[in-house]
C-alpha cells in the first residue's frame, strides 16, 4: 500500500527551522528558489527542512509504537535518532553484549527490535566493514513558500531582551555600567508553505538489504506487521493534525491553518502532484482519471478559501463606505468652523459627487490591484474547478473538515491491509 500526501499550509510568525547563531543573532533557514517571470528570478526564502519534518514524525511514531507495546530501541524511545550508526550505538540501543558478524543477523536485530528504524531506515557502518543499509519507508522534503506567495514572503528579525537587574548575577562593564540586560534577535517568517509526505508499506517488517532474502518477513507473524503499518498510519494522522514538528515552539508557537490537503491511497506507487500552485488539486484528479483508477483521493479545502474573494471584497467595500462618510463629515465641519461665511455658498452636491467619484475610483483600484485579492481570487478559481471535478468522481472525496478527511483516509488505508 502506498500513501501520498501533499498540502499547502499557512504558517504565521514562525521560527520552526533555525540554523546558526552569530553573536546574539539567530538566523532562520533560507533556501534558493527559482521563479519564472519573463525569465528566471532567484529568491532566498524561508524553509523548513525535510530533516526537521522527519524528526517530528519519528518522535510521534516512537510514542505511539510504545503505547501499542511494539518494540522501540532505547535511543529512539528518547527521540535520539542515531539509527544504529556503529557498533557502540547498536550495543547501547539494543542492550547487546556482542554484535553479530552476519549482515543478515544485524538487519534482523534492528528491524525486529525497533519500529522506528524499521520504518525510518538506518545505516549501520562499523569500522571493520560489514555495513548494513535500510532505506526509509517514508519520504518527505523541504517545505517552501508556494508560488503564488513567493514574492510576498519575508524574513524579519525580532528584538528580545532578558533582565537580571536586582540579582547578584549582574556584573559591571568597563565603564562601571551594569550589564543586567541581554539583547538578542531571532529571525521569524510567515508564509503559505508546501507540504509533502509519502509512506510505502511494502517492506515494513521485511528484509531489504541482502538480495538473497529480500522481501522475507523478519517479524514473528503477519499480525505484528499489520500492527506496525497501523501504527505508522496513526502517527501520520496525529502528525498532520497536531502539526508536531519544528524548533523553538515553546516561545515562538506559530499560528497554523491548512489551506488544502490531498491524500492519495493506492496499492502501488502513486504520488499527488506538486502543491507549488493551487492547481495541484485539479491536476491530481486529472491524474487519477488518466492513470491508475484504483487510487482514492481524499481532499480537504479550507471553506474560508472558497468564500475568500467575496468576503474580502465585502470587507473592503464596508471600509470604503466608512472612509467616504468620515471624509465628508470632516470637510463640512472644517468649513463651517473656519469659513462660516462660505459654508452656505458651496455647492455641496457637486463637490460630493466629484470627490466620491475620485475616492471610489482610487480605492477600487487599490482593491483590484491588492496582492491579497490577487492571491485569493487566483487560488479560489483553481479550488472551485477542483471542487466541481471532485463531485463527478466516485473515487474522489472532498471535505470541509480536516480531521474528518484524514480520519477517513486512514480508515481506507487500514481497510486495504
Amino acid at each position: 500500500m502506498f500513501t501520498s500526501i501533499r498540502g499547502r499550509v499557512l504558517v504565521n510568525v514562525e521560527a520552526l527551522n533555525m540554523t546558526e547563531s552569530v553573536g546574539n543573532y539567530v538566523k532562520r533557514r533560507r533556501v534558493p528558489v527559482i521563479l519564472p517571470s519573463g525569465g528566471y528570478t532567484a529568491f532566498f526564502v524561508p524553509a523548513i527542512s525535510g530533516e526537521s519534518v522527519a524528526h517530528g514524525f519519528q518522535e510521534i511514531l516512537a510514542k505511539i509504537a510504545a503505547d501499542k507495546n511494539l518494540p522501540v530501541c532505547s535511543l529512539c524511545s528518547k527521540g535520539i535518532f542515531l539509527k544504529s550508526t556503529n557498533e557502540e550505538i547498536l550495543k547501547e540501543a539494543f542492550k547487546l553484549n556482542n554484535v553479530p558478524k552476519s549482515e543478515k543477523d544485524v538487519e534482523k536485530i534492528i528491524v525486529t527490535g525497533c519500529v522506528v528504524e524499521d520504518i525510518g531506515g538506518f545505516l549501520y557502518a562499523p569500522k571493520g566493514g560489514g555495513q548494513v543499509k535500510r532505506t526509509s519507508h517514508f519520504s518527505t522534503g523541504y517545505m517552501i513558500p508556494v508560488k503564488e506567495a513567493l514574492e510576498a514572503t519575508i524574513i524579519e528579525p525580532q528584538l528580545h531582551s532578558r533582565y537580571a537587574l536586582g540579582t547578584p548575577f549582574v556584573k559591571r562593564g568597563r565603564e562601571g555600567r551594569q550589564t543586567g540586560q541581554m539583547i538578542y534577535y531571532v529571525e521569524m517568517a510567515s508564509s503559505v508553505y508546501t507540504f509533502g509526505f509519502d509512506l510505502d508499506t511494502t517492506y515494513i517488517g521485511k528484509a531489504t538489504f541482502d538480495i538473497s532474502n529480500s522481501g522475507e518477513l523478519l517479524l514473528s507473524n503477519v499480525d505484528e506487521r499489520k500492527l506496525r503499518i497501523e501504527t505508522a498510519l496513526r502517527a501520520v494522522e496525529k502528525f498532520i493534525l497536531e502539526f508536531m514538528f519544528g524548533a523553538k515552539k515553546t516561545r515562538f508557537l506559530p499560528v497554523v491553518e491548512w489551506e488544502s490537503l490531498v491524500i492519495a491511497v493506492s496499492d502501488d506507487t502513486w504520488t499527488v502532484t506538486s502543491p507549488n500552485t493551487a492547481k495541484y488539486v485539479e491536476n491530481s484528479i486529472k491524474k487519477v482519471e488518466r492513470y491508475n483508477p484504483n487510487v482514492k483521493l481524499f481532499i480537504y479545502v479550507n471553506p474560508d478559501v472558497l468564500a475568500g474573494t467575496s468576503q474580502y471584497v465585502e470587507k473592503k467595500t464596508e471600509e470604503l463606505v466608512e472612509t467616504m462618510k468620515n471624509v465628508l463629515e470632516r470637510w463640512k465641519k472644517n468649513i463651517q468652523d473656519k469659513l462660516p461665511e462660505y459654508a452656505d455658498k458651496i455647492n455641496w452636491d457637486e463637490i460630493v459627487k466629484e470627490k466620491l467619484e475620485s475616492l471610489i475610483s482610487k480605492r477600487l483600484e487599490e482593491v483590484v490591484e491588492s496582492r491579497d485579492l490577487t492571491y485569493i481570487s487566483t487560488i479560489q478559481e483553481n479550488y472551485k474547478k477542483a471542487y466541481e471535478k471532485a463531485q463527478e468522481r466516485e473515487n474522489v472525496k472532498i471535505y470541509d473538515d480536516l480531521a474528518t478527511c484524514i480520519r477517513e483516509a486512514v480508515e481506507e488505508e487500514l481497510g486495504r491491509l
